[in-house]
């Protein structure tokens, strides 16, 4: 009887658990030190993912017989495992190997300031696109220890290292779609080796370090998620991803640091700044529509800016050094600092 009942409770427990595990796989990152990944599945009903390889660590989740999950190394029994936005330990017995091949583990995040998508399952291939910081991806199977991907539209699709890719959940990218990253016929590793790459073998490129939002600053940040939203399309009052005027674009994207902005009148708010001291991340004021303060945008540098122009276009990076912009460059605030 207490055999049965114990049954009873991780049946139980593995079926409340069930659609959040099966829908919010996603992969590794590199702090966990996971050069490569390959396909398991997991044949014991209702196994404990714990957060560290020990039977008295805390249980993260409780993981369904038969998911499909993303196996890192096992040492001492213990094998790590991403399932449900977690990356933790089982008991490696639980786990059966599979060859690489598709399988729906769900969504990831990029982390770097530039990720590539690769054509095949190493630096060698031709980059299919480039993505940037805090993209979301579809995981859709493993293959050499790299993660098969595709963009949430499914414009693009590729290969990326799972060390630049962060585990999140579905409900993160529900209501939240990225944009379109640009396509790029850039070709092999051996023209790029700053980017946030790994070679075949897992090793980290001569180069140095990754690119990471870890120690960027907050103006830094501010332009990675602005530049995320490139290609979105204007709307008139729009302030989601689902469309921006000028002012619900600068207001969003403030709001993803943190910083609560009005969308009229953004003119009042920080300090005022001179052109010749704009630095990253300052909101730029333009003439239009009568109106002195009739457009805002926020400054990239180099006399760039990205904003959400005019009906008929979408969001994209001007240059403030020159032309149209120069000339009805009216002030500028800093929101930061």
């Amino acid at each position: 009887m207490k055999t049965r009942f114990l049954r009873h409770i991780a049946l139980i427990l593995a079926l409340v658990t069930a659609f959040s595990v099966l829908l919010s796989v996603a992969c590794f990152a590199d702090e966990n030190g996971v050069d490569s990944v390959a396909l398991g599945k997991v044949k014991a009903n209702g196994l404990n993912l714990r957060e560290k390889p020990d039977t008295d660590s805390k249980v993260l989740t409780v993981i369904p017989e038969g998911t499909k999950i993303a196996v890192a190394e096992t040492e001492n029994g213990w094998t790590k495992v991403m399932i449900g936005g977690y990356v933790g330990y089982v008991s490696g017995k639980y786990i059966e190997k599979l060859e690489d091949g598709d399988a729906n583990l769900s969504y990831g995040k990029t982390i770097g300031d530039v990720v590539y998508m690769r054509a095949g399952a190493s630096t060698s291939y031709p980059i299919a696109a480039r993505m940037l910081d805090n993209s979301y991806v579809k995981i859709k199977g493993i293959e050499d220890g790299w993660f098969k991907v595709e963009t949430l539209g499914g414009k693009y699709s590729g290969y990326m290292h799972p060390n630049y890719v962060l585990p999140v959940k579905r409900t993160e990218v529900e209501g939240e779609p990225e944009p379109e990253p640009e396509q790029t016929n850039s070709g092999s590793s051996s023209g790029n080796k700053s980017n946030t790459n790994k070679s075949n073998s897992g090793k980290k490129s001569s180069s140095g370090s990754k690119q990471s939002s870890k120690g960027a600053t907050k103006a830094e940040k501010l332009i990675s998620i602005a530049k995320s939203y490139i290609g979105v399309r204007y709307v008139w009052g729009g302030e989601t991803p689902k469309g921006f005027d000028c002012g619900g674009f600068t207001k969003y994207c403030y709001g993803k640091m943190g910083v609560t902005l009005p969308h009229m009148a953004q003119i009042n708010c920080g300090s005022k700044v001179s052109y010749s001291n704009l630095k990253m991340g300052d909101l730029v004021f333009f003439s239009g529509g009568g109106k002195r303060y009739g457009h805002v945008g926020i400054y990239i540098s180099g006399g760039r800016f990205i904003h959400a122009p005019s009906p008929g276009k979408s969001v994209t990076i001007d240059t403030l050094a020159s032309g149209y912009y120069y000339s009805h460059f009216t002030g500028a605030r800093r929101i930061f600092g």
